[in-house]
């Protein structure tokens, strides 16, 4: 599994633009990106700055520990309510009687 690497500092230029297609799911979120997105026609360019900004990296490692963990519990959790209607469609299978040829 990657890890996240935080750099200590974010330079270069950075990019601002919305999503500009209404049936895209993230339609009107407005965005920073550090790819330039040229004449890409999903978006509209908003703005652009050249940037130097120290990063602080404190905390990241538990907070991913937090989310691999939640991440973790949500699949357990998935898994056991699917695997709990399995068995009652076992169950139900297993319920029905066959009372033979009655006519």
């Amino acid at each position: 599994m990657k890890t996240l690497t935080i750099p200590e500092r974010l330079t270069g230029t950075v990019y601002v633009r919305m999503w500009s297609n209404p049936t895209f799911c993230l339609y009107g979120d407005i965005f920073l990106t550090h790819e330039d997105p040229g004449e890409r026609t999903e978006s509209i360019l908003l703005g652009q700055a050249d940037v130097d900004i120290p990063l602080d990296a404190s905390g990241t490692v538990d907070k991913q520990v937090d989310q691999l963990r939640n991440a973790r519990q949500q699949i357990i959790d998935k898994a056991t309510a699917d695997a709990q209607q399995i068995e009652e469609a076992i169950e139900s299978l297993l319920a029905i009687e066959y009372k033979g040829d009655t006519a």
